[in-house]
């Protein structure tokens, strides 16, 4: 049997504000997070997604958009969860293992506590999981997360994935994490 293994998605805080000094020192794009369209949403496996825009690891701007025709795996993850901890450990390999074909990409939603992650904890992150090439993305509830499925993803724990063909579409999703899995939906969309 396989097992998949994730924390409760409960724990609701407040997005950090332009003003709050653990928020990032560039200036944000004038679209951020989800970027909402007619024909897009991220709700039903076959959709297709609408772009995502955020900053990575180092603090340059990261589009989903410009990785079509790739398959991409997003990662939705906490600080505070030990599963996503576990799995953070296998980031980089599974990158390094499919090269340009994979985009694999972490959101880490909340730091420690519970709040957005700052800068400190984007580069703890980085270097706790030996991440050198895949992106690491700081995020929040509010950038990309929506109990609709409209502005955001439907995320019922952490760590969430979501795999997306090359043409960016939802294949499918999954709470929690489980190499086996997530490598054999991969190869799938392949």
């Amino acid at each position: 049997m396989l097992g998949l293994v994730g924390c409760p998605a409960t724990l609701k805080v407040d997005p950090p504000s332009a003003s709050d000094s653990n928020a990032t020192e560039d200036p944000l794009p004038t679209e951020f997070g989800v970027i909402e369209r007619e024909d897009c949403d991220q709700k039903a496996i076959g959709s297709d997604v609408c772009n995502i825009v955020l900053y990575d690891q180092n603090k340059e701007i990261w589009e989903l958009y410009d990785h079509k025709g790739k398959v991409v795996v997003l990662d939705i993850s906490t600080v505070w969860c030990g599963p996503c901890q576990s799995a953070g450990m296998y980031t980089q390999a599974i990158q390094d293992d499919y090269g340009s074909q994979l985009e694999f990409v972490t959101f880490l939603v909340e730091g420690p506590t519970g709040e957005a992650p700052t800068d400190e904890d984007m580069q703890i992150w980085v270097d706790t999981h030996n991440v050198t090439t895949a992106p690491i993305l700081q995020a929040s509830r509010e950038y990309v997360m929506d109990p609709a499925g409209i502005t955001g993803y439907l995320v019922g724990g952490f760590p969430t994935y979501v795999f997306l063909n090359k043409d960016m579409q939802i294949h499918v999703g999954a709470v929690g994490f489980n190499e086996t899995y997530v490598r054999s939906v991969i190869d799938e969309l392949l």
